[in-house]
């Protein structure tokens, strides 16, 4: 299959999602404050992608929903040390986060897209039943990991919002 066949058969979805995400790439190089619940778009896309993939995928299996917890569960403590390096500061009055510039969400999004898209790709190609068990199981993986990174940082945020609130409370 061609690249620019390739290019062609991929839903126009997937680009709109590609210019949100690198959008929210690009302001993460700025750093800047926003309230948390904004924060949460980004993780929640990826969780909300990684599950529709398990439901919708006739080859997705028990393993890949196993893979997908378990891939989670790493990203989550991924997320969390990335976060927790970071340098962000809360203001629980103004339920905001401030984060400083940083290439690491915009690495992430285009790593992960590419990994996402050649699955894709790959999953729709192929004949082999085994083979789209695997690359079913693979993506699960992949989008668990993607989620569960996302997932940790936001937690990290919520958790010192929460941290920054419990001494105001005590007062």
């Amino acid at each position: 299959m061609s690249f620019q066949a390739i290019l062609q058969g991929t839903p126009t979805w997937v680009w709109v999602l590609l210019v949100f995400l690198l959008s929210r790439g690009v302001k993460a190089l700025k750093g800047g404050t926003a309230p948390l619940s904004r924060l949460a778009l980004v993780p929640a896309i990826f969780a909300v992608w990684g599950a529709t993939h398990l439901l919708t995928d006739p080859f997705a299996s028990w393993a890949a929903a196993l893979a997908w917890l378990a891939a989670v569960c790493a990203g989550i403590a991924g997320g969390l040390h990335l976060a927790r390096r970071s340098g962000f500061s809360v203001d629980p009055v103004a339920r905001t986060v401030t984060l400083p510039g940083s290439a690491v969400p915009l690495v992430l999004i285009v790593v992960i897209f590419a990994a996402k898209f050649w699955l894709g790709v790959a999953h729709a190609t192929v004949t082999d039943a085994a083979a789209h068990a695997q690359y079913a199981t693979l993506g699960a993986a992949v989008s668990g990991v993607v989620a569960g990174i996302f997932a940790g940082r936001f937690l990290s945020y919520v958790q010192a919002m929460r941290n920054a609130v419990t001494p105001l409370a005590q007062s």
